[in-house]
């Protein structure tokens, strides 16, 4: 549900009107992320924008603060000087792996992934992207439209009520997410927040002593996993709604993590950047939302247990 654009430094920087008109087209909630392409990305910019008025240059400065948050990724991908220009590297790097779209101050005839700054229009099929799918409820869709936050996110909080570790469909689901963790983004950190269930007896004592299970089960390598179990309080909110939520976004996982077969779908939805940091307070541990039913235990990867 993220899509990774290559936008040309010199495109966005140089006019105030399309950087003001391209900057608001990113972020996490709604789809489209901005690769950090080069790495130098963000000081070519601000050098493309040597040309505007002071009050211009101010709001560009702010805005690319901001954009550092939720609107730019880091992605790695390599780039050689010696190739040529942005555009040229932007191209071979596409054809290495695919952007799913550049954009630049012109686009080369014949190239239908690039689009071009003076025609650009979020009409433009490159630039539709969905704020809202039914996703195929099997373990390879699911993993693919949470891959962004997995791949981004600094800390990845993984929130469903009937969250059940001894679940075989939801083992084999969180196995391949965190897999996917340890592949892109080893240093983030995990969470798996579910709510008390006295019927089915899932507890985080349960966890505690069953964490050589769980590390072999769906803790790769590498990973560390933070539980925490939460009670609703008398007349309080509902604890009921499953999400995958980042510093950077989030997503809204209607059905929750249970990969049920590819016969079912469940919707999936971007999340506005407030509401993900409303969802977080709650469930952070200083919260009155819920009530933390203790210990918070962290399970790494050989099966030792921290509690917190």
């Amino acid at each position: 549900m993220h899509y990774e654009y290559a936008v040309e430094p010199q495109a966005i920087g140089s006019s105030w009107e399309n950087f003001r008109y391209l900057i608001e087209k990113f972020g996490f909630d709604k789809g489209r992320l901005i690769s950090q392409f080069p790495k130098s990305w963000f000081r070519e910019v601000y050098e493309a924008a040597d040309t505007l008025s002071p009050m211009q240059r101010k709001r560009v400065e702010e805005a690319l603060n901001h954009a550092k948050k939720n609107k730019v990724v880091r992605s790695g991908r390599p780039y050689d000087p010696t190739i040529g220009s942005w555009l040229e590297n932007a191209l071979v790097e596409h054809k290495r792996q695919p952007f799913h779209a550049i954009i630049a101050s012109e686009a080369p005839k014949g190239e239908a992934s690039a689009l071009s700054m003076d025609t650009l229009d979020e009409s433009a099929p490159l630039m539709k992207v969905p704020h809202e799918e039914d996703i195929v409820r099997d373990i390879g869709s699911i993993a693919t439209a949470l891959r962004g936050l997995l791949h981004f996110g600094s800390r990845l909080v993984f929130v469903d009520a009937y969250f059940d570790p001894f679940n075989t469909r939801q083992k084999k689901l969180f196995r391949e997410l965190f897999r996917t963790v340890a592949e892109l983004n080893p240093r983030a950190i995990c969470e798996i927040h579910y709510r008390n269930d006295t019927k089915k007896g899932l507890s985080n004592d349960i966890l505690k002593r069953e964490a050589a299970v769980l590390s072999k089960d769906i803790i790769p390598p590498g990973i560390r996993i933070t539980f925490f179990c939460w009670c609703e309080k008398d007349a309080g909110e509902d604890f009921h709604a499953r999400y995958l939520l980042t510093e950077k976004g989030g997503i809204r996982v209607d059905a929750g993590f249970e990969p049920i077969g590819s016969h079912e779908t469940s919707d999936f939805s971007l999340m506005d950047y407030e509401l993900v940091h409303r969802r977080l307070a709650a469930i952070s541990r200083d919260s009155d939302v819920y009530k933390l039913v203790g210990p918070v235990i962290c399970i790494s990867s050989d099966g030792s247990v921290e509690t917190l």
